[in-house]
């Protein structure tokens, strides 16, 4: 062996012997995947691959790694999205508090990659550092490892807002620090803590239902045979009223802190529900979605009665949920058409603005706030007071928030999740890795796969053809595609951006227009290769590749959707699916679908005469498979949890995104200092 390679061979074994190396304030522990704050005396749990990308730069420290090679690294033989190691990079300099302006420790180098700048060492906890323990030179002293406390510190924002205010509340911007309550395997979500007693509740697993202390011990365990979820305690009792799924309907539970049932509502039929709110002891307000709309309702227990709420509100706007405020009193959440928020009375008087989408929102009872997501929607949360006042309250890099609950003394516990969602090809071989809350794709016959990927504010179509992934759009905004359909030349992709159309080519977008339609879209396609359709329930669409509307029809159906290649529509009503050569006629009676195989139907596909879709049943996905000919069935391809999208090649292979590594564990933010 040479002497270089003995020399690199010495240098690789001293870094692959590396259990805990210290730089700047941080101790990094490679083996455990924590990163320990020196001076604060936290410990953070690091991201699988957040912690590789640290791995990488503390063990070649003083080194420039390119771009490539990290991405070559973190994702081998995988095409990422553009921004994926963007984002590694951002949550690692969040979790540093580091400046890419002003950096202490990751600087970027334009056009050449990145270099950990900052001198590190090897950390022995049993033992203070030696010399030849230096990696670059530099010695540091040993910090008190052995009594580290789960609690990294935060940074508080402001930013001034104005908006209606009819309280007077003191100012006052507390100062939050992060604990672990539970961090088992698997998920925890739907947490819920009881606002005065030493009670808390969430969801295990999807399946399993716990009942603990606020410290996480498990006081009761509840499995139920099919999905549960949103636990809620009441206010003024310790009573707890939970949701659980049962094929189309939704069934309100309540039990006590021992597991007792103590009430059991009529089924609603849903399609899902959110979070129940106590009102009083008696009654509840009930978020239901029906018919793809999410109504409240009434519920009062010794009545057994459900009444649905005369909201008043605007037109095209969204209810998002009951929130119970100041002085006990119930308000409501709205979205609107611009994408801005509001809460409200019953009678539509507005209590409080927001100038971007929420959907999750609790009441501080301690600060008299109300927390909610940010306009990132997930990553962050925010407090807003009815005296104008917004302040961020904690910004996390550890993955998702997802609900918020908060007792009298003002802690905070929320539920946080992750996931990577990795695209594989029929040989399963990752094409694509992505940490998108959604992803959408379609394949076509020259081997190509156009999709969607959504992340926090940022709806994206993407092109994958001749092994390489090209952004076809950047679009910063908060609309939804829902639908992507090739042109039947293939050479145009047809989408929606909520209840607008959107035309690409491979270069890029081409075209966005509005469809004028009133409802939520159901679905669109191409009716030949210059017309376009969009279908909401009572109105079909037709427009040209300008934007223009050339003709519309009215047509009660489930879907209507064009078979181009067989110059048909496919018409579903009533669970029976129709052959029409035009709308006008009565057509042909091909199949008689099952309340189950239609349930929250969705994601249609047509491939060699045979027709696939999506429906839900009891919250388990299923994908289905049904030949167009008279008298066959339809038969199941694929069941189970969390199948968001699913795609199917002209061959009829099937091709689902996969959660690989999904987590959700249960936080706690403590309020440890009040700053004027």
């Amino acid at each position: 062996m040479t002497a270089e390679k003995q020399q690199e061979h010495t240098s690789s074994q001293v870094k692959d012997e590396l259990l805990h190396v210290q730089f700047g304030d941080f101790i990094f522990d490679l083996g455990q995947d924590e990163l320990i704050h020196h001076h604060s005396r936290a410990i953070t749990k690091l991201e699988p691959q957040v912690s590789q990308l640290l791995h990488l730069f503390v063990t070649h420290p003083a080194e420039v790694l390119s771009k490539e090679y990290l991405q070559d690294t973190l994702w081998p033989n995988t095409i990422v999205e553009q921004n994926s190691l963007y984002q590694l990079l951002t949550k690692i300099r969040r979790l540093l508090n580091d400046s890419s302006r002003s950096p202490q420790y990751i600087k970027t180098l334009p056009k050449k990659g990145y270099c950990f700048i900052a001198p590190v060492t090897r950390y022995n906890p049993q033992a203070k550092p030696i010399n030849d323990s230096v990696i670059n030179n530099t010695n540091v002293s040993e910090p008190n490892y052995l009594w580290l406390w789960l609690v990294p510190a935060l940074i508080i924002c402001f930013s001034a807002y104005a908006f209606f205010s009819q309280y007077d509340v003191a100012p006052e911007t507390p100062q939050y620090q992060l604990q672990d309550v539970s961090y088992e395997l698997g998920l925890e979500s739907d947490v819920d803590v009881h606002i005065s007693e030493n009670l808390m509740a969430y969801v295990k697993d999807i399946y399993t239902l716990h009942i603990s202390n606020k410290q996480g011990q498990v006081l009761h365990q509840l499995n139920s045979p099919y999905r549960v979820a949103f636990p809620t305690w009441q206010s003024t009792g310790s009573l707890l009223a939970y949701w659980r799924y049962k094929e189309d309907q939704c069934e309100l539970f309540i039990m006590t802190p021992q597991g007792a049932q103590n009430h059991q509502a009529p089924s609603i039929a849903c399609e899902s529900a959110i979070r129940p709110v106590w009102k009083s002891s008696d009654e509840l307000v009930l978020s239901v979605l029906q018919k793809g709309q999410l109504t409240p309702y009434l519920y009062r227990i010794s009545q057994q009665d459900l009444v649905k709420l005369p909201l008043s509100m605007p037109r095209q706007s969204i209810y998002k949920g009951a929130v119970k405020v100041w002085n006990g009193d119930v308000f409501y959440l709205l979205n609107h058409a611009n994408h801005q928020s509001s809460l409200i009375k019953l009678n539509g008087e507005t209590v409080m603005n927001w100038d971007f989408p929420v959907w999750l929102a609790a009441y501080n009872p301690k600060t008299q706030a109300i927390i909610t997501n940010d306009s990132s929607q997930r990553h962050a949360l925010v407090a807003t007071h009815l005296d104008g006042r917004q302040y961020e309250v904690y910004q996390t890099a550890q993955g998702l928030f997802t609900n918020v609950s908060i007792d009298q003394q003002g802690d905070i516990y929320t539920a946080i999740e992750s996931w990577q969602v990795n695209i594989r090809d029929k040989d399963q071989l990752p094409i694509f890795s992505t940490s998108s809350i959604d992803y959408l794709p379609v394949s076509n016959r020259l081997g190509e796969t156009a999709f969607m990927s959504r992340r926090s504010g940022v709806c994206e179509v993407y092109l994958h053809a001749d092994n390489q992934v090209v952004r076809l759009s950047h679009h910063k905004g908060y609309e939804y595609v829902q639908f992507l359909e090739w042109r039947p030349d293939l050479s145009m992709l047809l989408s929606n951006r909520d209840l607008d159309l959107a035309l690409y080519d491979r270069q890029g977008q081409v075209l966005q227009f509005t469809t004028e339609l009133n409802e939520k879209i159901r679905n669109i396609g191409w009716y030949n290769n210059n017309t376009v359709y969009a279908f909401d329930g009572q109105q079909l669409h037709f427009y040209s590749l300008q934007g223009h509307l050339i003709n519309a029809i009215h047509l009660d159906a489930q879907f209507v959707y064009f078979d181009a290649q067989a110059k048909r529509w496919l018409r579903l009503k009533n669970r029976i699916l129709y052959s029409q050569d035009d709308l006008n006629s009565t057509g042909t009676e091909l199949a008689k679908l099952t309340t189950q195989q239609t349930n929250l139907l969705h994601n249609i596909r047509l491939k060699n005469n045979t027709l696939y879709w999506q429906s839900s049943w009891s919250k388990q996905d299923y994908i289905w498979r049904l030949p167009l000919e008279a008298g066959q069935d339809a038969n199941i391809v694929k069941q189970g949890n969390l199948i968001w999208h699913f795609d199917i090649s002209p061959y009829e292979e099937l091709t689902i995104a996969k959660m690989e590594a999904l987590e959700g564990d249960i936080k706690r933010l403590v309020a440890t200092s009040i700053k004027p």
